[in-house]
């Protein structure tokens, strides 16, 4: 799969028109046949594309285009920590509401918390981050002098970046949650746990949420790796030098080692993050493990 994505993004970038090194001004020929003999250019594209495979099996991508003084790995490195913080603290964050919300939305099913709640998930699907950021910036920054506007800082410039990008995914969590929690409580060994006597509370925690949270395990591989490489938008509106602000640059560049490399290196994250949710999936629901 890795090596699929790596293929069609190379395959991509090398149909689009333009290269890293052309700009208003056309460069002499002499001076291009210079750049693209040094950076290998000139050679088949065959022997590019194993090259470039090569250095993927390594785990070595390349340095640079633009920024020849700096290796891919290390962009990755420098850049990778302020998404990974963002991104990590907004599931968390949006792991909390939305489970929270769904449980009970689905325990009090068709009362005004289960309307209410979900009519919020829905305004939280609906709003885009794009648009939410910036109305978080004018209250709590512009208004109400709250919270600073942005760039990276102490622990008060996390708030907006984390509950700008947690909001939507919050959202899924909680309607997952609800659908999920809503087929379990309706099944034979919860109607059993519960004529044996157990407490509510035992029921929900030790039975029903086990089974019910799968639905939101499923979303939280996918989850996490878009977090990672996603959260462009966030990072633009409050100024964060994180990895999707690098890698909207390495396109517009067209730095394409640098581009390959953050796409390969978040399509294995996805791949560890998918295979995680699958051995996770037997220890949440015994049935799964015994099959």
């Amino acid at each position: 799969m890795a090596w699929l994505v790596v293929t069609l993004t190379w395959g991509l970038i090398r149909i689009a028109p333009g290269n890293f090194y052309s700009g208003e001004k056309k460069l002499p020929a002499a001076v291009e046949a210079n750049i693209r003999a040094k950076y290998g250019l000139d050679k088949p594209w065959y022997t590019q594309y194993g090259m470039l495979m090569s250095n993927v099996v390594r785990g070595d991508f390349g340095d640079s285009l633009k920024n020849p003084d700096y290796s891919v790995n290390e962009m990755i490195a420098e850049h990778l920590p302020y998404s990974a913080t963002i991104g990590v603290l907004a599931y968390i964050l949006a792991l909390v509401l939305g489970i929270s919300a769904g449980t009970v939305a689905a325990l009090k099913q068709n009362s005004g918390f289960d309307y209410g709640s979900m009519s919020a998930a829905i305004l939280g699907l609906s709003v885009p981050n794009f648009v939410l950021g910036p109305l978080l910036v004018l209250v709590l920054s512009f208004w109400l002098y709250l919270l600073p506007p942005a760039r990276w800082g102490g622990p008060s410039a996390l708030i907006m970046p984390v509950v700008t990008l947690g909001v939507i995914y919050a959202a899924y969590i909680a309607r997952l949650t609800r659908a999920g929690m809503l087929e379990i409580l309706r099944s034979d060994y919860i109607r059993t746990a519960r004529a044996k006597g157990l407490s509510e509370t035992s029921v929900i925690l030790r039975h029903a949420m086990r089974g019910g949270l799968i639905p939101v395990v499923s979303f939280t591989g996918p989850a996490l790796a878009a977090l990672l490489g996603g959260t462009v938008v966030v990072e633009k509106v409050f100024a964060l030098p994180g990895l999707g602000n690098i890698f909207i640059q390495a396109v517009l560049n067209r730095d394409e080692t640098v581009v390959l490399g953050i796409v390969a290196f978040l399509s294995i994250l996805i791949m560890i993050f998918n295979l995680i949710v699958d051995v996770s999936y037997g220890f949440l629901d015994p049935r799964i493990r015994f099959e």
